[in-house]
């Protein structure tokens, strides 16, 4: 018995040391590296899904503009918009910590930078997009429940709600929608357009008395949106990353893009790349674990001793 603990001692730090070995002494050899020919740290955010909270880019904003560290940070989008709140608080979000720690964020996109998108988007000081990119769609809309009382009443069903105020039950898909209630709405999407447009044409330079040729909810290919001044240039990550190397930080040194890791200090000590890599990660556990099983069988240890 004594034996086999041994020889389980004995696995257990060889997995451990398989384990830790290769991350580190490659976390070891980047540092060395980058002490001895230092590149400049851009932080990257990226966007590429439909924005319905504020929180998680807004705390990635924050930690990249606090961080000396970071000399630029690039916002790679691709996403069509999101909720009015979050992605304007994202948007002001921007404008304040530019405020509080100087430093330049550049914002690219491929696909989609609509909308909400683009509301944060224009918060930045520069837009580059390739040409095929879908720019735009500056305007509000209110999903509003649909209406199935035509449905109920030909089926003879009936429903009854209780509600205080006149305006209380404006969604409910049973009861029908008044003028006052189409207005009340009607009000609501009209208030958020005049700030969403009110701050394009401050972030973007634009005539606010113009809206309705770069503000009708039109989508345009990053051309046009480059002709009506919504973007500022036509390229690649390439071209994004030059920019910022060339036009922003005046260095020739190499750019090293920086994801903000969810990760603690020690997880990225061992495992530096474990958020890309987990497949691999688990793949090679899962041989080690392998061949640890079969060193112990030639030994005459069973599994079931585990």
């Amino acid at each position: 018995m004594s034996k086999l603990i041994e020889y389980i001692k004995t696995a257990f730090w060889i997995i451990l040391f398989l384990q830790i070995a290769p991350p580190v002494i490659k976390n070891i050899s980047k540092n060395l590296f980058d002490t001895i020919e230092p590149k400049n740290k851009v932080g990257l955010i990226i966007v590429n899904e439909i924005i319905t909270s504020s929180t998680k880019i807004s705390s990635q904003l924050k930690k990249f503009f606090k961080d000396p560290e970071i000399k630029a940070i690039l916002l790679k989008i691709d996403s069509p918009g999101g909720a009015a709140g979050s992605t304007e608080a994202i948007s002001q979000e921007i404008i304040l910590l530019k405020k509080q720690h100087p430093k330049p964020i550049v914002a690219y996109s491929e696909n989609l930078c609509a909308s909400g998108a683009y509301y944060v988007a224009a918060a930045t000081d520069r837009i580059i997009t390739t040409n095929s990119a879908l720019v735009g769609s500056i305007g509000t809309k209110l999903n509003t429940q649909f209406k199935v009382q035509d449905l109920l009443a030909r089926y003879d069903i009936k429903t009854h709600s209780v509600a205080s105020g006149n305006y209380k039950n404006a969604l409910d898909i049973c009861v029908p929608m008044t003028e006052e209630q189409q207005a009340m709405l009607q009000s609501l999407t009209d208030n958020s357009y005049e700030q969403f447009t009110l701050d394009i044409s401050k972030y973007r330079h634009l005539n606010l008395n113009q809206k309705s040729i770069w503000a009708d909810g039109k989508i345009f290919t990053g051309n046009d949106a480059l002709k009506l001044k919504l973007i500022d240039e036509i390229g690649n990550l390439s071209t994004a990353i030059s920019y910022i190397k060339q036009q922003i930080l005046h260095s020739d040194r190499e750019i090293e893009l920086i994801k903000c890791a969810g990760t603690s200090r020690l997880e990225k000590l061992l495992y530096p790349d474990h958020d890309e890599d987990d497949s691999v990660q688990e793949s090679f556990t899962q041989q080690i674990c392998s061949e640890l099983f079969s060193w112990l069988s030639k030994q005459g240890v069973q599994r079931s001793a585990f």
